[in-house]
């Protein structure tokens, strides 16, 4: 169990935590309405049979679903908290977001490749960063209805299909490991016993993580991070909702709200510490080095 337990509703297009009294209960909350709201363009720009596309600098493509969804968040952030800093993968540039302690990171669209073709699993994410570290994160798969939201002394709710279920850590103790991996940590399969641990491989890049706790999985590890903060925040403060860790490849914290938002080092994510120092052993033993 985590140290508090919530009860999360549905209440029209909102989530209700009926007890507010701890912390980050109001932004969690304004999280998952929010995205829920944005849920509304994203799914009529998904369904267009015309989708406008275009390519940005780095060679990436935005459609007009990722401009729409983030117009909407942008608003609602700056209207709700305009004093916090603001960092988004399709913008504005906040040039003072480094100088404050609260900072949201936003990925309108995440996994845009996956919408323009018609696929069902990109989502809507949402995170808070307090002093550079994340406190509360929302995952929002619209066209699955699959929502995972999480948040520092609130614990960790999945709601599938308007149905809410609380996420726990699962026990590990002397059991066997369950990880999931993606396919560049291949090798860390190699170096476990039969007996030590039960691999899974995963693609799908960091989204892979949204599968941890709902799977009842204790770890994930990858060598690849080709993706930046907004990919990884949310994921990180869900998993860290429950006493989870998340850290490279080398056991060190990434860390959030940089000049440069890109993510390196690869991710070893585990339900607890003493899971992460297991899953760190394999890693270690495997030499899986960041790609």
């Amino acid at each position: 169990k985590t140290a508090y337990e919530i009860s999360l509703g549905l209440v029209g297009s909102e989530m209700c935590i009926r007890d507010r009294s701890m912390s980050y209960s109001e932004e969690l909350s304004f999280c998952v309405d929010v995205v829920r709201r944005a849920a509304t363009p994203a799914l009529a720009a998904f369904e267009m049979s015309d989708l406008p596309v275009s390519r940005k600098s780095d060679g990436t493509i935005v459609t007009k679903g990722d401009l729409d969804v983030n117009a909407l968040i942008v608003e609602s952030i700056r209207t709700q908290y305009p004093e916090d800093g603001l960092l988004s993968e399709e913008g504005p540039v906040d040039s003072t977001r480094r100088e404050k302690s609260r900072c949201w990171v936003v990925d309108p669209i995440d996994g845009t490749t996956h919408f323009a073709r018609g696929d069902l699993d990109w989502a809507i994410m949402m995170a808070l960063l307090v002093d550079e570290k994340p406190v509360v994160g929302v995952v929002y798969r619209p066209a699955l209805d699959e929502l995972q939201a999480g948040a520092l002394g609130q614990g960790a709710t999945q709601i599938d299909n308007g149905v809410p279920r609380e996420l726990l850590a699962p026990a590990c103790d002397e059991s066997m490991l369950r990880m999931i991996h993606g396919p560049s940590a291949a090798e860390i399969v190699t170096v476990a016993g039969k007996d030590e641990a039960d691999f899974t491989e995963r693609g799908h890049g960091l989204m892979a993580m949204f599968t941890i706790l709902p799977s009842e999985a204790h770890a994930y590890v990858t060598s690849r991070t080709s993706g930046s903060e907004w990919d990884l925040a949310s994921h990180v403060a869900i998993l860290s909702s429950v006493g989870g860790v998340v850290t490279d490849l080398y056991g060190e914290r990434h860390r959030f709200n940089k000049i440069d938002s890109r993510v390196r080092g690869g991710v070893v994510a585990a339900v607890s510490p003493d899971v992460h120092g297991r899953a760190m052993s394999l890693v270690r033993s495997a030499n899986l080095q960041p790609l």
